[in-house]
């Protein structure tokens, strides 16, 4: 598979001009967005990773097989950003959610986490603009009865709040469990 990096933008007026459909990983900060683009597309330092929470403050645009992107947008929720870095993330991704082009979302989550509003939230905007897949990462942390408990939770809550999943992935990219068939959704077919 290839894929090489193209752009990022920080701002809306930043943003590519809109010539391929477009896979967006998004999620909370720290919750391995970068490190899962790059087990998908096997390549080991394509995306940017860090252990610092907050690291992506940027739509990264990656092209691939010259047939699509995988968007890493910049995760929420961290903490230390202030007023300033909020309001720049929020401008950015107004201007992205309504790109037509966008394939689907990639909404990550750590299974050992609970959801609060705001994380509904998202999730319903997300859900209105694209079909949305919740990923469940680092699934090597926790048992697999415990990952299956929590998956089956999460899927509830998403349903009784009135947010369609298109589909939900446990995966680990540390363990390379899941990726595949993730891989296979994705752009399966698409490359054939």
């Amino acid at each position: 598979m290839k894929a090489v990096y193209e752009t990022s933008a920080a701002q809306a007026h930043q943003l590519p001009p809109m010539t391929l459909p477009e896979f967006a990983f998004i999620g909370r900060s720290n919750v391995g967005k970068s490190t899962l683009m790059n087990a998908i597309l096997n390549h080991t330092g394509l995306a940017r990773t860090s252990r610092q929470p907050g690291r992506t403050q940027m739509a990264n645009f990656f092209r691939v097989n010259e047939k699509w992107y995988f968007v890493d947008l910049p995760g929420y929720g961290f903490t230390a950003t202030g007023n300033r870095e909020h309001k720049d993330w929020q401008d950015l991704m107004d201007g992205y959610l309504v790109r037509p082009v966008i394939e689907k979302f990639l909404f990550l989550w750590d299974p050992r986490r609970d959801f609060d509003k705001a994380d509904y939230q998202i999730g319903l905007a997300l859900s209105e603009c694209a079909p949305l897949s919740l990923i469940l990462t680092k699934c090597d942390k926790i048992s697999r009865m415990e990952r299956l408990q929590r998956q089956k939770i999460l899927e509830n809550a998403f349903k009784s709040r009135g947010i369609k999943l298109a589909s939900t992935h446990a995966v680990s990219s540390l363990k390379k469990d899941g990726i595949e068939e993730l891989r296979e959704e994705l752009i399966g077919d698409k490359d054939k």
